[in-house]
């Protein structure tokens, strides 16, 4: 064998490792490409789900500031108007009418609790203390304890599904209600103290404006338990 021959062959030789080589490197790279690929895109869709369940979590979270499984604490002063059964108020009063009832208008500091029983509708007690100084001809003030249930259509919730509109929904609350109950109250005359009872029931329309997730302020205006109230409200 020659030295042209010897030549030949080793360039020959050295051309198909070259390209055995080529295509070795070319399968190694796109290997390399199509498993770098499939991470980054599990990597991807990982974050991206991550995201968007934090995002329809937190939207869901605070995308209704009253919700079927809401629980709410409020704390409040303002009037009340209840019937108080009492034939004696007005013989003491020596105004002429015959009446077993009167019905004045006393401060109170309320106690309320709501708690979802649906997406709109909300069950709850209301109680608390309040009472007049002595006021009038008979002289006569009081200290009361009312004790009664409350029944609520939040219906800026409902606006609030149908309409894309409504603002502050997750912080906004308004609502219709109505309550009756009923209580003691010790009225005291001149010269002596005389415990009877009271009644009331009515309706209300209420608001709540929240800050944060857990704490509003409200107010309620109506009949009954409430002629006018303001107060703080909780979430529990």
């Amino acid at each position: 064998m020659n030295d042209v021959t010897i030549f030949k062959n080793y360039i020959t030789h050295a051309s198909c490792s070259a390209s055995s080589l080529h295509r070795e490197n070319a399968f190694t790279f796109k290997t390399f490409l199509k498993q770098f690929n499939t991470t980054i895109m599990k990597k991807f869709l990982s974050i991206l789900m991550l995201v968007s369940t934090m995002l329809f979590s937190a939207d869901y979270a605070s995308a209704q500031a009253w919700q079927r499984n809401s629980k709410v604490i409020s704390l409040g002063f303002g009037a009340s108007q209840f019937f108080h059964f009492d034939n004696y108020y007005y013989k003491n009063s020596n105004d002429g009418r015959n009446r077993s009832w009167y019905w004045p208008i006393t401060g109170q500091l309320n106690v309320q609790g709501e708690f979802g029983v649906h997406k709109y509708l909300g069950l709850g007690f209301t109680t608390g203390v309040g009472g007049r100084g002595r006021y009038g001809n008979n002289n006569t003030g009081e200290f009361n304890i009312p004790i009664g249930v409350i029944f609520n259509f939040h219906f800026y919730q409902l606006i609030a599904d149908n309409k894309s509109k409504a603002k502050h929904a997750d912080k906004l609350d308004m609502y219709f209600g109505a309550s009756a109950g009923s209580g003691i109250a010790i009225a005291y005359y001149k010269d002596f103290r005389r415990a009877r009872p009271i009644g009331f029931g009515g309706v209300h329309y209420g608001i709540r404006y929240y800050f944060n997730d857990k704490i509003g302020i409200n107010g309620e205006f109506g009949f009954g338990k409430s002629l006018a109230n303001i107060g703080v409200v909780f979430k529990i």
